[in-house]
């Protein structure tokens, strides 16, 4: 040390600089070795781990595609066709029409990398939203070829003349009503998303991604062709292994090879890429990391005190804002020409802002609705109070006209006092009350009884199921305002004597369906556009339409107001048909389906 110390300057940093270069390339030496072997086992572990998650995904994207198609198993349509329960060739083709339209077509039109699913029972007849023959022709070799019942199995690689490649994969299952009946679902896949979901993946520049079969057959590899056989150096590298890697020899080089055998689908997944473009870049890292690592130590500490700086302030802007707004000055904002993260937080900070005023001008608006609403319902409240205004006056006044025509022996006087004295009693109910359509039909029934009388021209029928009527809902004086309309506009407004008035009814998927029709001189056809427009929108917007317009009256639109405000979408009316041989308004109302399925052979009420 004291020898050290009596050295001159210069010599002492010769000396330094011998101490500090002289070891420097034995040291890099060591570390390009060792950085060299751990960074190319990183990037072998990462790719491997990419290829890895890509054969979880294509597991999964398999996975997905069976729990789609295992409503279809348990469907009441698909027993039925296990069973064979329906005789007759064309009840079959009813049945089997109804398995495409209602199971299979959903499926594929929601799906499409999906290109057909074929149902096939133990007789082998079939029923596909794509080619029931081609279902019929496979069904012994894939019935044969499954090994368990309720697993899905893929099938392999299959090619019609007419269509590209396709893999098939295919489901024996059993029926679910503890019967021997037994079938087969077989679903075939377009290859487009599986060949997307492994050309998305890159690995190095030129590496790529591919997908082989149980029986190491090419489902998609670039530059081969499908179904062309995995090679016998490959085949003998792997053995019995079930996943890894290899490094088998190219016309570049060696290059590495990643494999994964799923247990889920028995398909193999591929990776290959040469090892030099995982080497390649340690070379240059190894010769600029030295001055790099010097220049970064002192410029780490300018650009610390920069940004911590720059990171205070804006923290301290924001925090001022902050408080601004909590005490309710909700028009501050955050200068938005900041770039990078503090960008990002002052435009969510102005985001946050802006949401918060919608929320309270939403508010205020929702009170104001309400408050509306309520001025309405006391409004209709009080006119329902002010019809109950004596009513039993008017209703012995009409019992005494009643009886005072029996007397005199005149029928017809009597017939329609009686039918306008019902009419009195259903018109002083709550017009927002909820009744059952067959209460509805009763007044309306009423309604044309009176009017029948009036013109001797006039025919009208009510064909509709008594038993259906009781457990449909409606609301008050819903179908005499359209009745009107049809002697108004109809018969009045075209000078044509009253002829008939129908009212059906139709079940359909959505609930229950009433038809009024009329032989009147129909509506011209801007005026119907009109109404169905008008029809379309929703209950809100009903709403703002009627206080826009200041409409008052049970007109057509009022009526589809109350059913849309009362029961939601998709109920309400529609103008199907209007011409010069008469007008058809539909009405669409809320049932309950089953029970209705079970009265199907019930009667109907013919009036």
């Amino acid at each position: 040390m004291k020898l050290i110390a009596n050295l001159s300057l210069q010599k002492k940093i010769i000396l330094l600089m011998l101490i500090l270069y002289l070891p420097l390339p034995l040291l890099g030496q060591f570390w390009y070795e060792k950085s060299h072997k751990v960074i190319r086992q990183n990037t072998i572990e990462s790719s491997y781990q990419l290829v890895e998650q890509v054969n979880r995904y294509v597991d999964r994207y398999f996975q997905d595609i069976e729990h789609q198609m295992y409503p279809i198993l348990v469907n009441d349509l698909t027993l039925q066709f296990l069973n064979d329960s329906v005789s007759g060739s064309y009840d079959r083709f009813l049945r089997s029409n109804r398995i495409e339209r209602e199971l299979l077509n959903p499926l594929t039109s929601n799906r499409e990398g999906i290109r057909g699913i074929s149902l096939v029972n133990g007789e082998g007849r079939a029923v596909s939203s794509s080619s029931f023959s081609s279902a019929e022709r496979r069904y012994k070799e894939y019935n044969a070829k499954i090994t368990k019942t309720g697993v899905f199995e893929v099938m392999g690689l299959e090619q019609d003349e007419w269509s590209p490649p396709f893999l098939s994969i295919a489901l024996k299952f059993n029926s679910t009503n503890y019967s021997t009946n037994s079938g087969l679902l077989i679903i075939d896949l377009k290859l487009d998303e599986l060949i997307q979901i492994a050309r998305n993946v890159r690995i190095g520049k030129t590496g790529y991604v591919w997908i082989a079969d149980s029986k190491g057959s090419a489902i998609y590899r670039p530059g081969s062709h499908p179904n062309e056989g995995l090679s016998i150096d490959y085949a003998k590298a792997m053995g019995d292994k079930r996943q890894g890697t290899l490094t088998m020899p190219g016309e570049s080089g060696d290059k590495l090879v990643m494999f994964f055998h799923s247990t889920t689908t028995g398909l193999s997944l591929f990776a290959e890429v040469p090892l030099a473009e995982l080497n390649g870049p340690l070379l240059q890292i190894s010769r600029i990391s030295t001055i790099v690592l010097l220049l970064i130590f002192l410029l780490i500490m300018i650009i610390v005190s920069g940004v911590m700086y720059m990171l205070s302030n804006s923290l301290l802007t924001l925090l001022r804002l902050m408080k601004r707004t909590q005490l309710g000055e909700l028009g501050v904002r955050a200068p938005e020409n900041r770039t990078a993260e503090i960008g990002s937080l002052y435009r969510g900070f102005n985001k946050m802002v802006d949401e918060i005023q919608r929320l309270i001008d939403t508010v205020h608006r929702a009170k104001l609705r309400e408050k509306e609403l309520e001025v309405k319902q006391k409004e209709a409240l009080l006119l329902a109070m002010q019809a109950q205004i004596h009513p039993h006056f008017l209703y012995n006044t009409l019992e005494f006209i009643n009886a005072s025509a029996i007397v005199e022996g005149n029928r017809k006087i009597s017939r329609m006092i009686v039918s306008l004295g019902d009419m009195f009693r259903y018109s002083v109910r709550n017009p927002n009350e909820t009744v059952t359509l067959a209460l509805e039909l009763g007044h309306v029934s009423a309604y044309l009884s009176i009017q029948a009388e009036r013109y001797e021209s006039l025919s009208y029928f009510i064909q509709v199921s008594e038993k259906a009527a009781a457990q449909t809902s409606a609301i008050n004086s819903m179908l005499q305002p359209i009745v009107e309309n049809c002697f108004k506009h109809g018969f009045d407004k075209y000078k044509i004597v009253p002829n008939y008035i129908r009212i059906s009814e139709m079940q359909v998927a959505a609930g229950y369906l009433i038809s009024i029709e009329d032989g009147g001189g129909g509506m011209p056809p801007g005026i119907m556009e009109n109404y169905n427009r008008l029809f379309d929108l929703s209950g809100d917007e009903l709403l703002e339409l009627e206080a826009e317009n200041k409409q008052k009256g049970i007109g057509l639109l009022n009526v589809h107001t109350r059913l849309r405000l009362l029961f939601g979408e998709p109920y309400g009316l529609f103008i199907s048909t209007s011409g010069p041989d008469g007008t058809c308004i539909d009405i669409l109302l809320p049932t309950h389906i089953a029970a209705l399925e079970q009265e199907q052979q019930g009667g109907i009420q013919d009036v």
